[in-house]
């Protein structure tokens, strides 16, 4: 029990570990189980997907369903990465560390896996390697930190 009652939940490094693994699993199988026709083999043109969003809206008014078309891959990129984010922040974050080295830390390895993502996708036939992915991904997992930096607020410890 911590203060006034308050019990606080302690994970275990390990378990940290085990989750940081299995969710690159998660999203290493997601992201290549996916199928469809690849009309381009690379996009190598960063933020064309915010280019593309906010040319459409100085056309003119869209239909919902077009805007939530080219929103929906942005933020699905996003919220793939941020648990991924937020795991690695939480096993690089130590009291000996500067919080801005864990930050970096987990950003790099987010975008070292996305890039290796990325590169594996360039030989399927049916997949498409887009630098706008690994961007996206890169914010969901300093999302996923700053989550996982705003954890000590709340009385869940990981170990």
């Amino acid at each position: 029990m911590g203060k006034a009652g308050v019990r606080t939940v302690v994970v275990r490094k390990w378990m940290t570990f085990l989750l940081l693994i299995s969710t690159a699993v998660v999203i290493g199988a997601v992201t290549l189980s996916l199928s469809g026709r690849a009309y381009a083999k690379v996009d190598p043109i960063p933020l064309r997907d915010v280019r593309v969003l906010a040319r459409r809206f100085s056309e003119g008014p869209m239909p919902t369903a077009t805007v939530i078309a080219l929103i929906m891959p942005m933020i699905l990129n996003i919220l793939l990465f941020l648990p991924l984010g937020f795991l690695m922040f939480i096993l690089m974050d130590k009291p000996e560390r500067p919080t801005i080295q864990s930050y970096l830390f987990t950003f790099l390895f987010a975008l070292a896996f996305s890039l290796s993502i990325e590169a594996l996708q360039y030989f399927l036939p049916t997949r498409v390697t887009d630098i706008n992915d690994v961007i996206w991904n890169g914010v969901g997992a300093l999302v996923g930190a700053v989550l996982g930096h705003l954890r000590k607020r709340v009385r869940v410890a990981f170990d």
